[in-house]
């Protein structure tokens, strides 16, 4: 794990100097989210989510990650979930992931993922986005972190925030701070 871990890091300080953009919500955004898929892959409170995003008028693209070697959902243009399968043995992306992710530009990266899974901490870093927003994880891949009192990247699985919940409270912040463009 040390070395995916390591590996990781070499990429990120490769990665160019960012020059984030606040985006302005009352105007439509092409926005990607990201998040971890239930083992089911059915991902009701995701698909919740994108409803919300859909009714403020925004173009939502949805990428999560399960820990399974093989997925069952389609790969569709607005919905995807990788495995293990779409990621090498030092925890990358494959190429073809790569070069469908870095295909689109997005206005904001909204990432649901409440704890530090390697695979989609890949997929917050190369998504090309004007402003990425996300739990504080220590990798400074985000533009806008938000920290939660009482929680650290090493809890378990069970205590980390739901992705409703933690979907309201970026949407909370990203709606009371005005941006100054």
């Amino acid at each position: 794990m040390k070395l995916k871990q390591y590996i990781f890091d070499y990429f990120r300080k490769r990665m160019p100097e960012r020059n984030p953009r606040f985006p302005h919500l009352d105007r439509p955004l092409k926005i990607m989210l990201i998040y971890e898929s239930d083992v089911l892959e059915r991902n009701d409170s995701i698909k919740s989510i994108r409803q919300d995003l859909l009714k403020r008028q925004m173009d939502v693209t949805m990428w999560g990650f399960v820990e399974k070697k093989e997925t069952t959902s389609l790969v569709l243009p607005q919905s995807r979930v990788l495995g293990l399968a779409d990621y090498n043995f030092f925890g990358k992306p494959k190429e073809h992931v790569l070069k469908d992710l870095q295909a689109e530009h997005f206005d904001l990266l909204i990432d649901l993922t409440p704890r530090p899974i390697l695979s989609l901490r890949y997929i917050a870093m190369y998504t090309d986005a004007d402003f990425k927003v996300g739990l504080n994880l220590g990798e400074g891949i985000h533009d806008m972190l938000l920290s939660l009192p009482d929680f650290t990247p090493e809890q378990s699985e069970e205590a980390s925030p739901e992705a409703s919940w933690l979907y309201n409270q970026i949407m909370n912040y990203l709606t009371t701070i005005k941006s100054n463009d």
